[in-house]
């Protein structure tokens, strides 16, 4: 996620840049793509121009534009507000200082204070807010690191909110909330109570979120969220927990937030997954990267490699850092970039090596924070929709001919991420053909939460009724991970009815109840279709 530390200031500027480039050279208005053109459209505070190199500037990444310059370009092009803004914001604060857009000081401090406040009161009288709303708030608290609340429980209330929030938020909205969090974490004061919030929902039986709290404990240097992290790893209470643990696990190794005895707990939590045969894929991939992220530090890179002989002999993501060999995912995705920007622009020739680089990264990198970024920002430019088709096909051929070229969970979850629904009828192919692998079903299963678009009721009753009749036969080798998935997809599109129903199945596993039961609980009070009375 970009929560956690990506790339350097320099990089995080340039994929900025990049992101602005893109979206006015290939948006609607041909006249704006002339950079002396949009220059001359471009409002400025004054009668004056701004100069066609300031343009140059900021979209090559040699100079940092403040936030209410990206609004512009928001405008300008006709997108939506905070689109650019949002996607910009976070890769920003994903360097290594956890930075964010510069903001423009028109108002004092007496300003700020008032507008936090405001804020404020909004959080404790469940008020609706925005994205942009919680953005705002947690830029100014970030930008004060001595503030202080009395008491101290509304900073317990701030990040309840944010976290309940993020159970339904997608897209910019979802990132926005996710970004607040992080920089909450980060905070002195705040820090240690939204620790305490992450590790309550972790630990809720009740509660619809478990790998996002973990994964922001990834943030966190904290005594108290190290040793969590660490005992989930050791004994996880799921799937779901293990996986939000080993990701929060890849960003506190790569920050040095292990001491010496904690470094020695991880190193076999980690020999313990990778030289275990059940452990999945995408676990696999967490394990090995948080293993060669610790390996970097000098004091354990011997450590390293006698703890973890055979995951680095046996699996090549160790030494390539990729889901598939560096050949295959180089060629691969300049391939794909080659036919997105040929798609897109067929009669401008050239080659955007940006793109192919954010590709590699999206589908390949095992890095979770990384793969994430550059989904998000191809997702945030006119490439999306190009590169949506032309991945949904080739991921297609690949399930055909069984080549393996692309990790299914991760080419899902980058579609789903893109914000399209383009992919829903792969996604029921794979749930409902009998047959199908554990770990098909689970990627197909746990795509379906926020992915665009919806499925009929009686869609999902022919999914569940295929997944419950697989579960029932094998039991004992499966977890019901696919049935927690489908069941929590269902929730997102308030199918109340067919919740009902699960919740008072007693043929499926307890979790999957649980989760029935907890979206029933939040239906009535946020609304939607098909509402359970």
């Amino acid at each position: 996620m970009a929560h956690s530390v990506v790339v350097s200031m320099a990089t995080a500027t340039r994929h900025v840049g990049w992101l602005l480039r893109v979206n006015r050279m290939h948006g609607p208005d041909e006249a704006l793509h002339s950079g002396r053109t949009f220059a001359r459209a471009f409002p400025t505070r004054t009668s004056v121009s701004l100069a066609p190199s300031q343009i140059t500037r900021w979209e090559t990444g040699e100079l940092l534009p403040a936030r209410g310059a990206v609004r512009r370009y928001e405008g300008l092009l006709g997108l939506a507000p905070e689109s650019l803004v949002a996607v910009a914001d976070a890769m920003m604060h994903s360097a290594a200082d956890g930075a964010s857009l510069r903001t423009r000081q028109d108002t004092g401090h007496d300003h700020d204070r008032d507008r936090l406040y405001h804020l404020l009161d909004r959080v404790t009288a469940a008020d609706a807010l925005t994205g942009a709303d919680w953005s705002a708030l947690a830029e100014i608290v970030a930008g004060r690191p001595e503030l202080e609340l009395y008491p101290p429980r509304l900073w317990h209330e701030v990040a309840d909110r944010l976290l309940d929030e993020m159970v339904e938020a997608v897209g910019v909205e979802w990132l926005q909330r996710q970004t607040a969090m992080s920089r909450l974490i980060r905070h002195p004061a705040a820090g240690p109570h939204a620790v305490a919030r992450c590790i309550a929902h972790a630990d809720d039986p009740t509660s619809l979120l478990i790998v996002e709290p973990l994964s922001l404990l990834g943030d966190a240097r904290d005594r108290v969220a190290n040793q969590y992290v660490l005992r989930q790893l050791e004994n996880p209470a799921g799937e779901r927990a293990l996986e939000g643990a080993l990701q929060a696990a890849v960003y506190k190794a790569g920050r040095l937030h292990f001491d010496d005895q904690e470094s020695v707990r991880l190193m076999a939590s980690l020999a313990a997954l990778m030289n275990d045969p059940a452990t999945s894929t995408g676990d696999l991939a967490l394990a090995v990267e948080a293993g060669r992220r610790l390996a970097r530090q000098p004091s354990y890179a011997g450590a390293v490699s006698r703890r973890l002989p055979a995951a680095s002999l046996a699996h090549h993501v160790w030494t390539s850092r990729r889901l598939a060999g560096l050949a295959t995912a180089q060629t691969t995705s300049a391939r794909i970039a080659a036919a997105v920007h040929s798609r897109l622009a067929p009669h401008t020739g050239g080659v955007d090596v940006m793109l192919a680089v954010l590709v590699e990264e999206a589908l390949f990198l095992p890095d979770p924070d990384r793969s994430f970024a550059a989904a998000m920002l191809i997702g945030a430019t006119p490439y999306r929709i190009p590169f949506t088709q032309i991945l949904l096909d080739e991921v297609r051929v690949d399930l055909v001919r069984q080549r393996g070229t692309y990790p299914l969970a991760t080419a899902l979850r980058v579609l789903t991420l893109l914000g399209v629904d383009t992919h829903r009828p792969l996604i029921h192919d794979l749930l409902t053909q009998r047959g199908a692998s554990e770990t098909v079903r689970q990627a197909a299963a746990w795509a379906t939460p926020f992915c665009g678009g919806r499925f009929p009721e009686q869609t999902w009753r022919q999914i569940l009724t295929v997944q419950v009749a697989a579960w029932q036969q094998n039991p004992a080798t499966t977890n019901g991970s696919v049935l927690h998935g489908i069941t929590f997809g269902i929730g997102t599109e308030h199918h109340g009815g067919l919740l009902a129903d699960i919740r008072d199945r007693p043929d499926v596993p307890h979790t999957v109840r649980a989760t029935a039961a907890c979206w029933l609980r939040r239906i009535p009070r946020t609304g939607g279709p098909d509402t359970a009375s």
